[in-house]
């Protein structure tokens, strides 16, 4: 015999192959009989559906058994499909994702009176028969060989089974299998039911009765993409499975069988009458009495409709963030070894998600940004916050609306905070906001903010004057930079240098440090290129920084919520923290999943960040943000200006929160200067302009509304730095006038080796301490020669008495002569250029040994 199996769901042919249907209704009705008559003996559980051979006559009925004995008693997977709810950070519902809209609850979630109304109309009998009605099977049988109308027969364990059969079948793909599984003509409707029956002995083997109701009214349809009780209560009622009335558990108990045709969103009076239908067989098996029917009876439909949207676009304003979290998932190995294995968990597997987005810090984000650039316009807004120490992820916005109609303006599913691979485009370029990197990077080599560095107007040097992994790059071209949010020129601090945001400064901090050096300490903060690329520097196709001579401007490709994140290490005092999404993630059973972690790890030396901050906090307080509103908290902060203004960035932080801000359009390459923004033409807009002033209207309210106390950031110290001058050279401490011993030490520990002279020298310092050092700047590591004093000089004999004439008295006293007027050759004030080419003659012809290089930091 062949037996034909559908793929997963154990469906098989109830006769022989090449045995025609209309040739088998005898032994399959035999077969039935057979069964009936063995369960009326024996009882169904005890007959456990195999039927001997002895119970029925002739090789087809024989047949029939034996291919009856084939089909399979354990139903197998029972797992349903349930949606998947994504939570703010205070618990409410955010979005629900599915496939399925449904919640499995317990026996105990659901309602007495619906659990009652269910057993009335569907099957009376469920608590006195087992799994199959063996008198209902008698009736159908009878009814259906007189020719007449098919009666099913079938019990609430059948009809779970049935249901069951079909989601397997769904949750497979096969759609003819699930077909199968509700057929019910003919013949095939004949092996359906034995099928059903076997399975049915096999669920109540192992659940009880109660546990088949709950499990029924789990699985079963409620129409409007609405699946089981609780998702129906809430759907049609706006309110819990267990706690619907009397005449919300008929309306929905008569639902079941046929929901198309009972719909009560669309077929109001159709719905009412099987509602009634309902209470009165309520009424008659005495599950009510008269009066409650009667009341029940006459009330009216009263639906609460509670549309239940699928996916993020139900999360509204946190809909682009909702869609991340989705990526998320998708992406992380914790859910699943395969993506397709955790996308089908996340529609499918019923999880709660509890994610770190705060509704008050989003609502004021949305708002800010909206209004900042409002909706609608070609221009586009997006803000990322980040709690520093921990990574959380407060808010997400950005001002369109998440949609894929992409060809309406102001409305696309492309989230503007996040990479391409967690649902967001190639990235923006960010101007100055990538300079703290740099300045970083400055510290970490040992450099202090009061260095000074060359800062022309302008300037033009070739690709190969840059080092980059330790070696000068191979290029013939030339970089040629300029600046833009400053028109400062000549030579300048660090310091001031950022707080101005002085480009050709920080071109000229480029020169004296390794870009590759740049390169890796914004990525240990979290920055890489939104996109996968052709790296400039190796060829190959990463999301590793491009490492040019541009990037300390801001070239690369990058993403709000990476800068954001970055900001927030500076904030904690150089601990980063991977911006996250999600606190924790529930299973159905209520049992925590791994989450992805926000993996904190010092990544830069305190001291260095506290230093970071210090400059920042400057271009806060009086450079290129002091016109930027006040908050009423100390902030660091830096603007960002790409070439045309085509991207305008914010980037600061307080030290409990650090965000992001970026403004520009989607192609990332139209300029926003002379467009109308918000009825408003700008000549030229700055990152200052537009996003620093959202900036303000998100960290500003959002600290008020998580009442976060004004806080102080820790000041950074000199301690392990140098200071340097305009040529790379750095400044040597001046220790003129001080004991060998204590000059020693404080030009070692600036990183000078120390020679004592032996020499002597008179001077008005004190005999012994040091008179002259050898050089005010030098490369680091050099040889510093001290002098020390011999004290003032002996004074000169009194002249001899003479017999000449005294001299004419002078109008004016004579300087005394006891004294050089000459100071000290370590204390003469020349210009700086004069001072260094002296010093760097004297070194030469000196014939000082070679010293170490500077450091690549």
């Amino acid at each position: 015999m062949e037996v034909l199996r559908a793929r997963g769901l154990g469906v098989v042919s109830p006769y022989p192959a090449g045995m025609a249907s209309g040739s088998t209704h005898r032994p399959v009705f035999r077969l039935l009989g057979a069964f009936t008559a063995v369960s009326a003996a024996g009882g169904v559980l005890a007959a456990g559906l195999v039927v001997p051979a002895v119970a029925a006559t002739g090789s087809a009925a024989r047949m029939g058994v034996e291919v009856f004995n084939e089909l399979p008693s354990d139903l197998g997977d029972q797992k349903l499909s349930e949606a998947t709810t994504i939570r703010w950070s205070d618990g409410s519902v955010m979005a629900r994702v599915y496939d399925q809209n449904r919640s499995v609850v317990s026996f105990d979630q659901i309602a007495p009176v619906m659990r009652d109304a269910i057993v009335a109309i569907e099957d009376s009998r469920f608590y006195e028969h087992g799994a199959v009605d063996v008198k209902g099977i008698a009736r159908a049988l009878v009814s259906n060989a007189g020719g007449g109308d098919t009666q099913g027969a079938s019990t609430l364990t059948q009809q779970y089974v049935k249901n069951v059969l079909v989601e397997q079948a769904v949750e497979e793909g096969d759609a003819e299998a699930a077909a199968a599984a509700v057929d019910a003509d003919g013949v095939d409707g004949y092996a359906r039911k034995l099928r059903e029956m076997k399975l049915a002995v096999g669920v109540e083997k192992e659940m009880s009765k109660d546990e088949i109701l709950a499990a029924y009214l789990n699985v079963a349809y409620f129409y409007n993409n609405v699946y089981g009780i609780e998702a129906a209560a809430q759907y049609y009622f706006s309110k819990p499975a267990a706690e619907l009335a009397l005449h919300e558990a008929a309306l929905l108990a008569g639902l079941v069988q046929n929901p198309a045709g009972y719909n009560p969103v669309e077929k109001e009076e159709a719905a009412i009458g099987r509602r009634n239908v309902v209470l009165a067989r309520m009424l008659e098996l005495g599950k009510i009495d008269q009066a409650a029917h009667d009341a029940a009876a006459a009330a009216p439909l009263g639906l609460v409709l509670q549309p239940s949207r699928q996916g993020c676009m139900a999360a509204e304003s946190a809909a682009y963030f909702c869609d991340y979290v989705t990526h998320v998932i998708a992406q992380d190995p914790a859910f699943g070894e395969t993506v397709e294995e955790r996308e089908e968990l996340l529609r499918r597997g019923g999880l709660s998600i509890t994610t770190t987005l705060d509704k008050r810090v989003q609502a004021i984000t949305q708002e800010a940004v909206n209004a900042g650039v409002n909706p609608g316009q070609p221009a586009r807004s997006a803000a990322s916050v980040v709690e520093p120490g921990n990574g959380k992820i407060l808010a997400m916005a950005q001002n369109t609306t998440y949609s894929p109609d992409e060809d309406v303006v102001g409305q696309t599913t492309l989230n503007y905070n996040v990479s391409d691979a967690m649902g967001g485009g190639n990235g923006f370029q960010q101007g100055s906001t990538f300079k703290p990197f740099t300045l970083a990077t400055w510290l970490k080599s040992g450099r202090s903010l009061d260095s000074v560095v060359p800062s022309p107007r302008s300037g033009s040097d070739p690709i190969s004057a840059f080092t980059a992994c330790g070696s000068k790059i191979r290029s013939g071209d030339t970089y040629t930079y300029y600046n833009s949010e400053s028109s400062s020129s000549g030579s300048m601090t660090v310091r001031r240098a950022t707080s101005q945001s002085v480009n050709t400064a920080y071109v000229s901090m480029e020169k004296q440090l390794d870009i590759c050096d740049i390169a890796a300490t914004a990525q240990s903060l979290g920055v890489y290129k939104a996109s996968a690329t052709k790296n400039f520097l190796t060829g190959e196709v990463s999301r590793d920084l491009d490492q040019n001579p541009s990037m300390t401007l801001g070239t690369n490709l990058v993403t709000p919520l990476s800068i954001a994140g970055a900001y927030a290490a500076f904030a904690a005092e150089g601990t980063f923290c991977e911006p996250v999404a999600i606190m924790e993630v529930l299973d159905t059973e209520g049992n925590p999943l791994p989450v992805p972690s926000a993996d904190c790890q010092q990544v830069l030396d305190p001291n260095v960040a506290r230093n970071v901050t210090e400059a920042l906090e400057e271009g806060w307080q009086s450079g290129t943000a002091r016109r930027v509103e006040r908050i009423g908290r100390p902030v660091a902060s830096k603007t960002g200006t790409t070439n045309d203004s085509a991207d305008v960035w914010f980037a600061a932080y307080t030290p409990q929160m650090a965000a992001a801000v970026w403004v520009g359009h989607a192609s990332g390459t139209d300029s926003l200067n002379g467009e109308s923004i918000n009825g408003r033409r700008y000549r030229r807009v700055y990152g200052s302009t537009i996003p620093g002033p959202i900036w303000a209207n998100i960290v500003g309210p959002a600290a008020e509304a998580l009442g976060q106390p004004v806080k102080d950031f820790t000041p950074g110290t000199n301690e392990g730095l140098r200071t340097t001058v305009s040529n790379g050279r750095v400044k040597v401490p001046n220790v003129v006038g001080r004991s060998v011993s204590s000059a020693t030490r404080t030009l070692e520990n600036a990183g000078f080796d120390v020679s004592v002279s032996s020499r002597r020298v008179t001077s008005s310092i004190g005999a012994g301490l040091v008179a002259r050092q050898s050089a005010s700047s030098a490369r680091p590591g050099a040889t510093i020669t001290l002098t020390r004093s011999a004290g003032r000089p002996a004074p000169e004999p009194e002249p001899e008495e003479t017999t000449e004439a005294p001299e004419p008295e002078t109008t004016s006293e004579a300087p005394e002569s006891s004294e050089s007027t000459t100071p000290a050759a370590a204390e003469v004030e020349l210009p700086e250029g004069v001072a260094e080419e002296l010093e760097q003659g004297l070194e030469d012809l000196r014939g000082m040994l070679p010293t170490p290089r500077a450091d690549r930091g």
